[in-house]
């Protein structure tokens, strides 16, 4: 009699477990733009500060450049593609790109990915997700990649700032976390979404 009962309920289960609908796979095509577009966004902007540098522009000139061009960038990249781009953070320096929680757990994934040797520059993660409440119900594409911190980012983000970049930073974010990081670290994600009904 316990054979039985124990083969029931695996067989339960198992029935049970077919029956889940599986959830949406992303479409390709969505996959590949959200990688063109943090691709763009990333070279273009790394290549100008890197240039600033190579130059020997002031540290000030460079972050106020960075500071200035980042969310430009961001918003052109956002209406050309047809994508909702930005980035976002754990320990965000403006408190509007702090991560949400499927944001925190990517950025988690990333790095303990990271942290078991894995390349941050071959990480990505992408979901269909239904987001809203009642009426309001909405499917999104969600896509994600790591921003791993490296020497273009250390002038504003590293743990040797310029006093006079961390007194700018301090009039401009009070809230700022987004100091004391190390090359290699992964400081957030390039995050992308895009409402599918």
């Amino acid at each position: 009699m316990p054979f039985r009962f124990v083969t029931l309920s695996c067989a339960i289960v198992f029935v049970a477990g077919a029956c889940t609908p599986k959830p949406e796979l992303p479409a390709a095509a969505d996959v590949v733009a959200a990688r063109q577009a943090a691709l763009e966004f990333e070279v273009r902007l790394k290549r100008d500060v890197l240039d600033r540098l190579e130059r020997g522009d002031d540290p000030v000139a460079v972050y106020l450049a960075y500071r200035d061009q980042a969310p430009l960038l961001a918003r052109e990249i956002s209406a050309r593609s047809g994508l909702e781009f930005s980035r976002v953070s754990l320990r965000p320096r403006n408190t509007s790109s702090a991560a949400d929680d499927w944001e925190r757990e990517q950025i988690e994934s990333f790095q303990f990915w990271r942290e078991a040797g894995i390349d941050p520059a071959v990480m990505d993660s992408a979901a269909v997700m239904v987001e809203g409440e009642g009426d309001g119900r909405t499917k999104v594409f969600r896509w994600m990649r790591p921003l791993a911190i490296d020497e273009p980012c250390m002038v504003c983000h590293g743990d040797a700032i310029d006093p006079r970049i961390l007194k700018l930073l301090a009039q401009e974010y009070p809230l700022d976390e987004a100091t004391g990081y190390y090359e290699t670290e992964i400081a957030g994600g390039y995050s992308v979404s895009k409402a599918l009904d």
